[in-house]
C-alpha cells in the first residue's frame, strides 16, 4: 500500500501537554492518490479544559471544549458499537523477542522489542525515561478525547514491559507497507510559556 514516516515532539507542564507531529505518506499503485504530508499539533490544556489543533502547514487552529468532545467522541462509539458488536478481533502474537542489552536511539537508551504478527514489528522503548504522574494524569485525560498519529498507545504489559515506559521508535513492515514512528523530543516545559500555545500569526478556524 506504501509506507508512512512519522515524527513527534512533546512537551508539557504541569496542566498543559503539547505534541507537534510531522507525518508524511507515500503510497503505491491506487494509493499514491492518497499520498500526503502534514505537520499537525495538538495542545491540551487542563487549565482550562480545551483541546486545539494546530495546522502548521495552513497556520491555522480550532478550539474545542472537552465536553463536546467528549460528546461526539460518545455517540460515535455507541454506533459503533451496534454495527461491529458480532466482530471479534484475534490478538495472538506469533513470536516476540526483547534485546538483552540496550542501545541508543533517538537520544535515548532503549531496548528493543520484535513481533512477528502479520509481518515484522520493531518497537524500542525505553526503561530509564519514565512518565511523571502528572504527565500520565494528562495522557489520561487526552486519550478519553484525543488520538493522533504522535499517540502510541500499544500495551506491551502483556511482554513484561512496565505500563509507563515510553516508546521511542517504531518500525512495521507488511505486505501492505511500512510504518515508521520516531520520538525526538520529550521534556518538562522549562522554557518560555510561548512554545505551549498557538502562534500568534496562525488563523482560528471552526475546524481542522
Amino acid at each position: 500500500m506504501g509506507s508512512i514516516q512519522s515524527k513527534s515532539k512533546t512537551i508539557y507542564s504541569e496542566d498543559t501537554f503539547f505534541s507537534n507531529v510531522e507525518f508524511a505518506f507515500k503510497g503505491k499503485g491506487v494509493a499514491r492518490l492518497m499520498s500526503r504530508v502534514m505537520h499537525t499539533g495538538t495542545i491540551i490544556s487542563l487549565n482550562d479544559s480545551t483541546v486545539s489543533n494546530i495546522d502548521f502547514k495552513k497556520k491555522k487552529y480550532s478550539v474545542k471544549m472537552f465536553d463536546d468532545i467528549l460528546k461526539g467522541k460518545e455517540d460515535k462509539e455507541n454506533q459503533n458499537d451496534n454495527e461491529n458488536q458480532d466482530e471479534s478481533i484475534d490478538e495472538e502474537y506469533n513470536q516476540f523477542i526483547i534485546s538483552e542489552t540496550p542501545e541508543l536511539i533517538n537520544g535515548f537508551e532503549a531496548y528493543k522489542i520484535t513481533i512477528q504478527k502479520n509481518g515484522t514489528n520493531e518497537i524500542w522503548f525505553s526503561k530509564t525515561l519514565k512518565e511523571p504522574d502528572f504527565v500520565i494524569k494528562i495522557k489520561n485525560e487526552i486519550s478519553e478525547f484525543q488520538n493522533s498519529w504522535a499517540d502510541m498507545s500499544i500495551d506491551l504489559t502483556e511482554f513484561g514491559i512496565d505500563k509507563d515506559s515510553i516508546i521511542v521508535k517504531m518500525s512495521t513492515e507488511s505486505e501492505d507497507g511500512n510504518f515508521n514512528f520516531d520520538l525526538i523530543s520529550f521534556q518538562k516545559f522549562l522554557g518560555d510559556n510561548k512554545e505551549l500555545k498557538v502562534p500568534e500569526d496562525f488563523k482560528k478556524v471552526r475546524k481542522i
